[in-house]
């Protein structure tokens, strides 16, 4: 009389072992991924606010302030992960003959990491702005 074998051999269990650790190796980088996405996610972000902060520091300044076009340092900044934004801006004449006014375009510029490559990403924002002719008052 033959006795029924109960239980698993052991190359069963390594091929049961090898298909989880295989499924845990794709979770992991799953997670891996949308980490890095969630990342450059807010790095966006920082990039607008940034470039929003740069348009309302140019807006505060007087007219007088954009006399000269042309293409300045708007500064340096970096957010709590290390990460640096730089942001120019650029003043072009506007005006129409009859009235001064001036286009600011504000660039804030940084650099994601996507996949084994960094790619540099650019937030744009254009303000115009004018010198209002004396009321007369």
């Amino acid at each position: 009389m033959r006795r029924a074998h109960r239980g698993s051999t052991l190359l069963e269990t390594m091929m049961a072992g090898a298909l989880l650790i295989l499924g845990m190796v794709g979770v992991v980088q799953l997670i891996i991924s949308s980490m890095n996405q969630f990342g450059n996610s807010v790095a966006r972000v920082n990039g607008q606010q940034v470039t929003a902060a740069g348009v309302a520091d140019v807006m505060v300044l007087p007219f007088a302030a954009f006399s000269t076009p042309g293409v300045f340092d708007g500064g340096i900044l970096t957010d709590e992960n290390g990460r640096r934004y730089t942001r120019t801006i650029t003043v072009t004449a506007a005006g129409d003959g009859g009235i001064a006014a001036r286009e600011v375009l504000v660039e804030t510029r940084w650099r994601e990491n996507v996949g084994p490559a960094f790619v540099d990403r650019v937030a744009r924002a254009t303000v115009f702005i004018s010198e209002l002719p004396d009321a007369g008052f």
